[in-house]
């Protein structure tokens, strides 16, 4: 193609979360650069290049560096603010107001709802609660997860004081990730579940990919993201986003700018289905799902496991034991261990497994897993 970037710049900062880079493609054109090199960081992105982050914690610094009044620092703004986002694609029953921290344990909750940061990662302090919670439990709660993991991420990731109270959407979760190539069409490189763990504390644990999530997730997907971008205007422009299946509409949850999924998730296709995703965004197309799924049994379920620091344990004095995880998975396609004192989680595997003992992962509980040093 003609007057193409040929690399993709990931931006990286000191604050990523493990898992993107250990798990990345074999793939040449890729370039990773500090956010921290702001000469160069305003090189790429005043420019046409192609530019993936590998955390939301750059994105304070992407914003500074992106020229004033383009329509991808309008749609950062935009999404990046739940409130505004929202504002974007609620439908009129739908319910949703601004909150400080301080307030939420005079909150009247008649309905259930979802309170979370106003801007957020990783789950944190993502509480759901009804006309039976007790608000200041929820708000205890709250403070100590900010305190936790308030330290990986600043402010412009994740809110410690504004919060959002919204209506609770029933169904399940599901993440795409996604890019609008150069004509602002929009092309699917990955669509995965999300099926919730038994323990809250381990949100993000678990997403899979498989044939059928695929053909019941993409052609809502992808009538959604083309209708998005009549408001957005955006090129060369990726997204992770997180919806859920309700009846038969997908009811979009939020979307994170400028990459694919986090800690890795975004090359799980990559593992799985020898599908480069960031190949298909520097070439501006998307891959050829049919041909790609035609040999896939239904039953196969590919797997993204976030092998998380335990909730109730000291991560100082006690260490995880690796060998006990690694027995309870089928398939091991991919594993990747890092250091868990620095991080929320001690590594990630990609695996093949059954439905059934999906099922039994999402028990496990990693204050099992970690022994006294």
């Amino acid at each position: 193609m003609e007057n193409q970037p040929v690399n993709i710049f990931l931006i990286n900062s000191d604050n990523s979360e493990s898992g993107t880079l250990q798990t990345l493609p074999e793939n040449h054109n890729l370039q990773i650069i500090s956010d921290s090199d702001t000469l160069k960081l305003t090189g790429v992105l005043s420019g046409n290049e192609k530019v993936l982050l590998i955390s939301e914690s750059s994105i304070e610094k992407v914003l500074g560096c992106l020229p004033n009044d383009t329509n991808k620092r309008k749609a950062i703004e935009v999404l990046k603010d739940k409130y505004c986002f929202r504002e974007l694609v609620k439908d009129a029953h739908y319910q949703i107001k601004k909150v400080a921290l301080d307030e939420l344990t005079n909150l009247n909750i008649d309905r259930k709802s979802v309170v979370k940061p106003l801007k957020g990662c990783f789950g944190t302090a993502v509480k759901i609660v009804d006309s039976n919670t007790d608000m200041r439990d929820v708000y205890e709660t709250i403070i100590a997860e900010l305190a936790r993991n308030g330290s990986m991420f600043g402010d412009a990731v994740l809110s410690t004081k504004d919060f959002i109270v919204e209506d609770f959407i029933d169904g399940e979760e599901y993440a795409v990730d996604m890019f609008y190539n150069s004509e602002g069409a929009a092309c699917i490189v990955n669509i995965y579940h999300h099926p919730l763990p038994k323990h809250e504390e381990y949100l993000h644990m678990i997403y899979y990919s498989s044939r059928g999530v695929h053909e019941a997730v993409y052609q809502k997907a992808k009538t959604f993201f083309n209708q998005l971008n009549k408001q957005l205007q955006v090129t060369d422009f990726a997204m992770h986003s997180e919806f859920k299946m309700c009846g038969d509409a997908l009811v979009p949850i939020e979307i994170n700018c400028m990459r694919y999924g986090g800690m890795g998730l975004g090359n799980l296709v990559y593992h799985s289905f020898n599908v480069d995703p960031y190949y298909y965004f520097l070439e501006g197309i998307e891959p050829d799902w049919q041909n790609i799924f035609k040999d896939i049994p239904y039953d196969y379920r590919f797997v993204y496991f976030i092998a998380y620091n335990a909730a109730g344990k000291d991560k100082l004095t006690h260490y995880p034991v690796v060998e006990k995880l690694r027995g309870k998975f089928t398939n091991i396609k991919l594993e990747r261990l890092f250091d868990y004192q620095k991080q929320l989680a001690f590594g990630v595997y990609c695996l093949q497994e059954n439905e059934e003992n999906l099922n039994e992962l999402l028990n496990i509980d990693f204050d099992d897993y970690f022994l006294p040093a």
